[in-house]
């Protein structure tokens, strides 16, 4: 028993490391010994985490990520809420999960954060293209 949880704390350790080296992830507590909670918040987010619409959006992400790694077969990853907001939770299996699977579901979650914070980043453009537009570099508001 002693050896699972030596080996649990090593996993949580080393996922904490990934998200804290990955600049589209943030830490929301302290590893636990059989799971770890973290968020996806895309860099470009960075100077607008504090708006709500942009937390609203971090939200939609982090469940259709969720779903997304549920779908490629990452059965240990849940969504959770932490303080009012979406989160990404990765459990630990005692004496089951391997460094390797650890690596691989990191892995895919940063792959679907980055495809799918491209489509919702597509989705959230049109009001800063809208301001583009009204900009001096453009004559006219209407102009493709």
């Amino acid at each position: 028993m002693l050896e699972n949880a030596s080996n649990n704390l090593y996993l949580v350790s080393h996922l904490h490391n990934l998200v804290h080296e990955h600049p589209d992830f943030e830490a929301l507590h302290e590893t636990t010994l059989n799971g770890y909670c973290f968020r996806y918040s895309p860099n470009g987010f960075a100077d607008r985490q504090d708006e709500p619409d942009v937390q609203a959006l971090i939200d939609v992400l982090t469940e259709e990520i969720v779903q997304a790694v549920h779908r490629d077969g990452f059965a240990g990853v849940t969504a959770i809420c932490v303080k009012s907001r979406a989160a990404i939770l990765v459990s630990f299996y005692p004496g089951k999960t391997l460094l390797e699977e650890v690596d691989a579901t990191f892995e895919a979650i940063a792959h679907w954060g980055r495809l799918l914070s491209q489509k919702l980043s597509v989705r959230y453009e049109p009001t800063m293209e809208a301001n583009l537009c009204l900009s001096e570099s453009h004559s006219s508001p209407t102009e493709l």
